[in-house]
């Protein structure tokens, strides 16, 4: 059992009287609920989860709060496999689960701090992580979260999360977090009323009947006059429900009101002409866990099934992410000449475009414009060095100057200050991100005038920063050796436009 479990941040309900704007946008997951402790995974009601060790081992030891999920439209399966007890557990099972995080309880800052440092802190990108921190995406006003609540629904999600900026985090319920959802209205035949289980003489919920003939239950929505003197049988009652469960049946019905208007047999007649919602037949997802799916505003890569790797696919990629079309007849049609220096060249003299024609690169571009606005930015920015694709497709970097020389320093591929840790408990260490860096101050017998920084590093990232330098260094050479050039040519021959058309195009890229 653990306590805290019972006490993690529980949503109210949105209404239309709330403006969203300025809010932080999530997708509302239907997953099951995880308790984080820094050891194991809990209910809400302190029960242990009997995850596998490997998908707890890249986590942090701090309390985070988030939902284990299987993809849009899997809660049922996820609830199979959680739930088990220990001797039932079947590790596979787990391999295509996430854990999504969408905060950190004790880590006492602002909502934004909180987010901050989870993305500072998870290893997204590390094969060995079935953890990922839940997208965001600032609200600019009703329309907007309508639409996205329209697209998440059609996508099968269960509605949007919204966050009051600069809110704490609150061990209950409250009106910081609102949750934004879709309910149908339906009506119902009453056959049966159940005895309530606390209040003596009471009704606990009342038994009602689909056009279709399903039967379930409504508990919620009934006031004590109404438990006293419950809806009699054969009337007919409103109710609304989130969704349907696998097996048709409504779930968390909720009672509104009777329908003295209606007659059961004018409900029937209705369901001929226009369907409701309860009897139209549920797309029922595979059982079989293929692979992940995206949800708003985040990349949740897919996994290779013989080899466990993340891999990012079309359908992984979010859903604001476009790639700007290409076509094969620009190619054929473009009669301008094909420039020398192809994609290396760092010409932006619009003349020169109208001219030569420049091959795109075949390098994965590190950021769009939809990117920067949808994924959260890369802490190294323009110096970022990584190439991995689940990298790329998870945090944005801003476009560097093409124009200016890169400046190679070994310094600045190091973080140069350790997120604040979300607890003062000292026991509890979060990962370091300068592992397996080393300095010299660190030695409490080190010469304390000595100024020269010793940094360690792996061999294959030695190796990258020497190539670089080898490239700097030939190119230095290079450029001396034009100048000389130039030089000499000036001096031999007055015509500028001569020599202008004699030297060689410094290439500075």
């Amino acid at each position: 059992m653990c306590s805290d479990a019972a006490k993690v941040l529980l949503a109210e309900t949105w209404s239309e009287d709330i403006d969203p704007t300025g809010w932080w946008m999530s997708e509302k997951l239907d997953g099951v609920r995880a308790y984080w402790n820094g050891k194991n995974f809990y209910s809400r009601q302190g029960n242990l989860f009997h995850a596998p060790d490997f998908f707890k081992a890249a986590l942090p030891k701090v309390p985070l709060d988030g939902e284990i999920w299987c993809g849009r439209g899997l809660f049922q399966k996820c609830v199979s496999i959680v739930k088990k007890q220990a001797a039932k557990v079947v590790p596979d099972d787990y391999k295509l689960l996430t854990y999504l995080i969408f905060d950190a309880p004790t880590h006492g800052g602002k909502y934004e701090d909180r987010v901050k440092w989870l993305q500072a802190n998870i290893p997204q990108d590390d094969d060995k992580c079935f953890a990922t921190v839940v997208g965001i995406k600032k609200c600019e006003g009703l329309a907007q979260l309508k639409q996205f609540l329209a697209d998440v629904n059609k996508a099968g999600g269960e509605g949007i999360m919204l966050r009051k900026p600069g809110s704490l985090y609150e061990h209950k319920r409250s009106t910081t977090l609102l949750k934004v959802k879709t309910f149908y209205d339906e009506e119902a035949l009453v056959v049966g009323h159940k005895a309530s289980k606390s209040l003596t003489g009471m009704v606990g919920a009342l038994e009602c009947e689909l056009p279709n003939g399903k039967r379930f239950d409504v508990g919620s929505g009934l006031n004590m006059d109404q438990r006293r003197k419950p809806p009699k049988k054969g009337s007919v009652i409103t109710f609304k429900f989130q969704e349907l469960s696998n097996n048709g049946h409504p779930r968390f019905p909720v009672f509104l009101r009777v329908r003295t208007d209606l007659t059961w047999d004018d409900v029937l007649e209705a369901a001929k002409t226009k369907k409701p919602m309860s009897v139209i037949q549920k797309v029922i997802p595979s059982a079989k866990l293929s692979k992940q799916h995206s949800i708003l505003f985040s990349v949740v890569p897919s996994r290779d099934v013989t080899s466990g790797k993340k891999i990012v696919t079309s359908d992984d990629d979010d859903d604001e992410a476009t790639t700007p079309p290409t076509t094969s007849s620009s190619k054929t049609t473009d009669t301008r000449k094909m420039c020398q220096f192809g994609e290396n060249c760092y010409r932006t003299n619009p003349d020169h475009f109208k001219q030569y024609q420049h091959p795109s690169s075949t390098k994965p571009s590190k950021i769009t414009e939809n990117e920067s606005k949808t994924k959260p930015p890369c802490a190294f920015g323009a110096k970022c060095y990584r190439t991995s694709s689940i990298h790329l497709a998870t945090y944005s970097h801003p476009s560097k100057n093409e124009t200016e020389e890169e400046i190679l320093d070994t310094r600045e591929l190091i973080e140069s200050e350790e997120p604040v840790s979300p607890t003062t408990i000292d026991s509890l260490l979060i990962k370091d991100k300068n592992k397996g860096v080393t300095f010299d101050d660190d030695d409490d017998n080190s010469n304390d005038n000595q100024d020269q920084e010793m940094i360690s590093r792996p061999k294959k990232e030695w190796i990258n920063l020497e190539n670089k330098l080898k490239e700097q260094s030939k190119r230095l050479t290079y450029l001396e050796e034009m100048f000389k050039t130039t030089k000499r040519s000036n001096s031999n021959n007055g015509d500028d436009d001569t020599n202008q058309n004699n030297t060689k195009r410094l290439k500075t890229d």
